[in-house]
């Protein structure tokens, strides 16, 4: 593991969440103002971009990459086999019909709508995924593990999301923090899953997104219940995908 990589991408990404989504909390609470507020709305941006910049910070200071145009190329890798979207599009459909299904659903935007949606979705979850995935849990395996990466990973993102539970008109700020630190967890599995397989940073883009997207289509409340019984089938699942993927290679 390179610990420098690592301890620079979590201070930049901090630092700059700290500086957004803590003004955005700042202004909301003292002021009480609302994301849907032009100045939160900066702040915002910044605070969840924070993961993106410093994944090109970090990299280009440790000559990973040696420009933009190499940081870009490396993200949009779409090309990658059937196996691994087969995999993106079944941890997806678990997910909500789990939730569906134990919960019950209201229908929000038609679906249609995804087609405008997923790629407003690159810039509101997506993106992240250049350094939670792209760095942190890529570095985090090689001294510790799959499992134990996974965990790690989960819980720095867990209280990264923070700060929106008190920022006013986010999804956030009406869920359930620990249920949402369950789900952190789940989806941290399906996408380290998906990392592994493809070692690319597209397909984990590209799940974020669905996962992001299809909440405006299929409008669920989560329930304890639902969130641990989804975390114990996309661990297995990821631990059976993991396998068969070994196997594959040998």
């Amino acid at each position: 593991m390179n610990k420098k990589i690592v301890h620079e991408f979590l201070i930049i990404t901090f630092i700059l969440m700290i500086f957004g989504w803590g003004s955005c909390v700042t202004l909301s609470q003292f002021f009480d103002l609302s994301i849907n507020n032009p100045l939160l709305k900066i702040f915002f941006f910044i605070g969840g971009f924070s993961p993106t910049v410093a994944s090109y910070i970090t990299l280009k200071r440790n000559k990973s990459i040696s420009n933009f145009k190499e940081w870009l190329k490396q993200i949009f890798d779409a090309k990658h086999s059937v196996f691994t979207y087969l995999c993106i599009i079944l941890f997806v459909f678990i997910y909500y019909f789990l939730g569906c299904k134990i919960n019950g659903f209201q229908f929000g935007a038609p679906a249609f709508m995804l087609v405008i949606i997923l790629p407003m979705m690159l810039f509101c979850g997506g993106n992240e995924e250049v350094g939670w995935r792209m760095i942190l849990q890529t570095e985090l395996e090689k001294k510790f593990g799959f499992h134990l990466a996974t965990l790690f990973t989960a819980i720095i993102w867990w209280i990264w999301h923070l700060p929106l539970f008190f920022i006013k008109g986010t999804s956030n700020a009406d869920m359930n923090y620990f249920l949402f630190g369950i789900m952190c967890l789940t989806l941290s599995y399906a996408l380290a899953t998906i990392r592994k397989i493809s070692n690319g940073n597209f397909p984990c883009i590209l799940m974020h997104c669905l996962i992001n997207g299809l909440s405006a289509v299929f409008v669920v409340s989560f329930s304890i219940i639902s969130c641990i019984l989804t975390l114990i089938v996309m661990a297995i699942l990821s631990i059976i995908i993991c396998y068969i993927y070994e196997k594959q290679k040998t």
